[in-house]
């Protein structure tokens, strides 16, 4: 009985400062968004070249390359290929990652999350017509850490309002991690901060271009339109947007290091 008694105090005593340091310490979490374009620069229908073998390819080693573990797609495509023959997500996320949920598959909008973590009550939230944000809660010991990947509709008749429902949508959360191509010219982006969220794009780092093709037109302001959107108790550090050579004639990716401060 006594051997009994010391293992249970034991045992409650490891389940204690488990607990603990699950909230007591930062807990780090390499995240990144990317508007794919469909695999061919925007447009429908999946990548047009005819190297198509070596296209998958390249994806799949820059994929692997960025070790993210937490992956937001936004304009993501069914199958890889113009043919429809290869399917991009089991090509292409599979083989990395165990838990892939993508929302309603639009004619251009389709967003996802791909990560090696469990995320419970995946939801959808339309922000306008066809545009939405795929949600999901990722438990980290007794907190609860809410993931989006949007895209917020470019549309004058439409971004502002769908813009102020993603405000509000984003403001039920503790701890939130925002991912995805908010279509916002800078002021936009600047909004968030004034709204009591962390950004990469426009943040501690300043801009990062993520629409080469805007600032290629000469279009000013309107060309640091991807971001990763945080609460205030997440810090973002070591912020980067890298030409893939993939789809960078439509959008570059953006990728951050979380910090949580709990």
């Amino acid at each position: 009985m006594k051997n009994l008694s010391i293992s249970i105090m034991f045992f409650l005593c490891s389940f204690v400062l488990s607990a603990q340091s699950q909230n007591a310490y930062p807990v780090k979490l390499r995240v990144g968004t990317y508007n794919v374009g469909h695999f061919n620069q925007g447009k429908l229908g999946g990548y047009q070249g005819e190297d198509v073998a070596e296209e998958l390819q390249r994806w799949r080693n820059w994929i692997s390359e960025q070790s993210l573990d937490i992956f937001g797609l936004v304009e993501w495509n069914s199958t890889f290929d113009k043919d429809g023959k290869i399917d991009a997500t089991k090509e292409l996320l599979s083989p990395l990652y165990n838990n892939i949920h993508f929302g309603d598959e639009n004619r251009w909008i389709y967003n996802g999350i791909a990560t090696n973590y469990k995320l419970e009550n995946i939801r959808q939230v339309t922000l306008s017509k066809d545009y939405y944000a795929i949600i999901g809660d990722l438990k980290i010991g007794d907190k609860t850490v809410t993931i989006m990947s949007t895209h917020v509709p470019w549309q004058v008749e439409f971004h502002e309002q769908a813009t102020n429902d993603m405000i509000a949508e984003m403001k039920k959360y503790e701890y939130l991690i925002c991912m995805g191509d908010m279509n916002a010219f800078d002021a936009t982006q600047l909004r968030f901060q004034t709204e009591g969220f962390n950004i990469a794009n426009g943040g501690y780092q300043g801009w990062l271009v993520t629409a080469p093709q805007n600032k290629a037109s000469g279009r000013p302001d309107g060309h640091h339109i991807d971001n990763i959107i945080t609460s205030k108790n997440i810090k973002i550090m070591n912020v980067k947007a890298p030409d893939a050579g993939l789809s960078s004639l439509d959008h570059l990716p953006v990728i951050a290091d979380l910090i949580f401060t709990w």
